[in-house]
């Protein structure tokens, strides 16, 4: 049987038992496998994403099959590909994250934050964007942003034309209360509030009126430059805020045609208009925009634009008009673009004379040819980086193309490339950084290197640990005072503390200090962890293992909780105190220290090159075994009580 609309709505909140029940039927044959892919394929997002439709030939190399930790159910090509991924997080027997798949990576979400049963949150992700909405009545709409890029509210904003949409603009929109948040001069807060009423209330009345964004009309991309920060003092603001101050988007309607945004804001993680969008028309001047940077009258001035003022002029006007010819080109022509683009940002390079902004020219180009490469749209890219890197007098200024140049050719190997092809790409990368870290021996990027170096000869098949400790001497004795210095001293004094008690304080999860020495006389486990890694059958070994040696054995979790780029202040410890709270098995020591293993003073003491990391220390403070599998863990501790 395949489910109808209303049936896949009803499957989605059943519990999982019992949609495990319904899906496996009473038999494994053929047919009944086929039955359970198609009513699992017939289950569909809320929102509006693109995600992997197989048809009847991929159909069948597919598997259904239910999971444990999470429980609930899985789709998956005979590949490996993940296709569809419906499970259980809070353990209540009732779904409550539906994950849909494109190309082996996870698009999109439908959450149940609450757990009732409906749906109250929607996520894009990797390849699909960033959007994540918020549907506080749970009637399947979108009420607000808790996090869009700029890009997005392009593509948002051209959607709510398309389909005369009043509320979908109005969430695109700055808020009142975020206005005067912003504490802006009175006459600059009149002006944008005044803006947000037109845009308001004329919003309709130009969607109706423009005829270019239709039903065949296609959204292609975003085109709004560098965002700009407006320093608190600018305009009577007393805080800090970054703009678009003319942002814009390109969209197909029989040509490449550009939607103008006018101002937008960051509030937090999300970006707002201030402004009524507006189709651009050559034949006229645009009405918004200017919003936080108005553009100065000129006038009366002795002194004229420059001759490198004029060619800097023209280069911005060749920038746009290849972002917007990038935007609808197909086929060969597209290389050519994303050549003549690459040219344009070099010639910014060559004559703008301000080091800070000719070190963002060179970032900009290094980013944008890699970007271009990595997605099939400028083969030669690499090589153009390579042989523009050549021509350049001052070598030392290249360390980040060069730095770029290495991991564009292993990511796309990566991605694109067979096992063996993998592979060689790989020790590829390995050999370019050494070749890096000796030709840019200074650059910050160089620290980096020689991390990545030791931490492959730790951990690859040839057991090199003389070899990572040297490198990790190197990065030491050059970059000492960073984090990559940090990092490295706790790697020499983990590798080369194996039979010898060693130093190693933290926090507890109440602030208060610890020192591993007042666990003397204890065999110790310490099991370096973020929720990423923490799966619950190592919480269920942990737990059992502490049971059992209770009288002899202390395990101290060491969260390193990463920081995400979005994360607000504390958001790293908030999730590590959310997930304590919801695995009460947890119930051992808790240190906690955020930053993952590139950044968390935790980390840092012993240099740890992964997560989940386990150490075992013995009675005398010892230590016994580094990085220990998990599986092993009771029969080292049981050695130890018998020594």
């Amino acid at each position: 049987m395949i489910f109808g609309f209303s049936q896949r709505n009803f499957l989605r909140s059943l519990p999982v038992a019992f949609v495990v029940l319904v899906m496996t039927g009473f038999c494994s044959t053929t047919e009944a496998q086929s039955s359970k892919l198609q009513q699992a394929m017939d289950i569909t997002p809320k929102q509006s994403v693109e995600y992997e439709k197989p048809g009847v030939a991929v159909l069948k190399e597919c598997t259904f099959a239910t999971t444990d930790n999470p429980s609930g159910f899985i789709v998956h090509h005979s590949s490996g590909r993940i296709l569809r991924r419906f499970v259980d997080n809070n353990k209540d027997n009732k779904l409550d994250q539906w994950s849909y798949y494109n190309n082996g990576l996870e698009v999109y979400r439908d959450i149940d934050t609450n757990f009732d049963g409906r749906t109250d949150a929607y996520r894009w992700l990797s390849s699909a964007g960033t959007r994540w909405g918020i549907d506080k009545d749970q009637n399947g709409t979108i009420d607000d942003w808790r996090l869009i890029s700029a890009e997005e509210v392009a593509y948002e904003c051209f959607e709510a034309i398309r389909n005369l949409n009043q509320d979908r603009f109005e969430r695109l929109l700055l808020s009142d209360e975020e206005l005067q948040s912003f504490q802006l001069g009175s006459s600059i807060n009149k002006d944008i509030s005044e803006r947000l009423k037109k845009a308001r209330s004329g919003f309709l009345k130009m969607a109706r009126s423009q005829k270019v964004i239709n039903a065949t009309a296609k959204f292609v991309d975003a085109g709004n430059g560098r965002p700009m920060m407006m320093p608190s003092g600018t305009l009577g603001n007393r805080r800090d805020l970054v703009v678009y101050d003319q942002a814009s988007g390109f969209f197909d309607s029989n040509g490449s045609r550009q939607l103008a945004l006018g101002s937008l804001v960051k509030v937090g993680n999300v970006w707002r208009m201030v402004e009524l969008p507006e189709i651009v028309d050559s034949s006229k001047p645009l009405v918004n925009g200017g919003g936080f940077f108005p553009l100065p009258e000129f006038g009366g001035s002795s002194v004229g634009p420059t001759a490198n003022d004029k060619r800097l002029g023209e280069l911005y006007d060749a920038l746009t008009k290849v972002d917007k010819d990038i935007a609808g080109a197909k086929g060969a022509e597209v290389e050519q673009l994303e050549k003549r683009k690459a040219d344009i940002l070099a010639s910014f390079y060559a004559i703008t004379k301000d080091p800070k902004t000719k070190n963002d020219w060179l970032e900009n180009l290094a980013d944008s040819v890699a970007h271009a490469y990595q997605s099939d749209r400028f083969d030669g890219g690499m090589k153009y980086l390579e042989d523009f890197m050549a021509k350049q007098k001052n070598s030392k200024e290249m360390d980040y193309v060069a730095w770029v140049v290495i991991f564009a050719k292993y990511g796309w190997t990566n991605a694109n490339g067979t096992k063996a092809q993998r592979d060689a790409g790989y020790d590829r990368m390995i050999g370019d950084l050494g070749k890096y870290q000796r030709q840019f021996p200074t650059s910050s990027y160089a620290a980096d290197a020689l991390i990545q170096l030791a931490v492959h000869h730790e951990v690859n098949s040839e057991d090199e640990p003389e070899k990572a400790i040297e490198l990790y001497r190197e990065c030491v004795r050059r970059f000492g005072s960073t984090r990559y210095g940090a990092r490295a001293r706790g790697a020499i004094k983990r590798l080369g503390s194996f039979g010898k008690a060693f130093p190693f304080v933290g926090r507890k999860i109440d602030g208060s200090a610890f020192d591993i020495k007042s666990v003397r006389g204890k065999i110790v486990v310490l099991y370096f962890w973020e929720i990423y890694c923490c799966n619950d059958s190592d919480i269920k070994e942990l737990a059992d293992l502490q049971e059992k040696f209770k009288d002899d054995l202390v395990i101290v979790g060491c969260n390193i909780e990463g920081v995400r780029p979005d994360d607000e202040k504390g958001a790293a410890t908030k999730r590590f105190r959310d997930f304590l709270a919801s695995h009460k098995d947890m119930s051992w020591l808790q240190l906690h220290a955020p930053g993952s293993v590139e950044s968390s003073p935790l980390a840092h003491q012993l240099g740890i090159a992964t997560g989940p990391s386990i150490f075992l220390v013995d009675k005398a403070g010892k230590l016994v075994e580094s990085n220990i599998g998990i599986g092993g863990l009771e029969r080292e501790i049981e050695r130890e009580r018998r020594r």
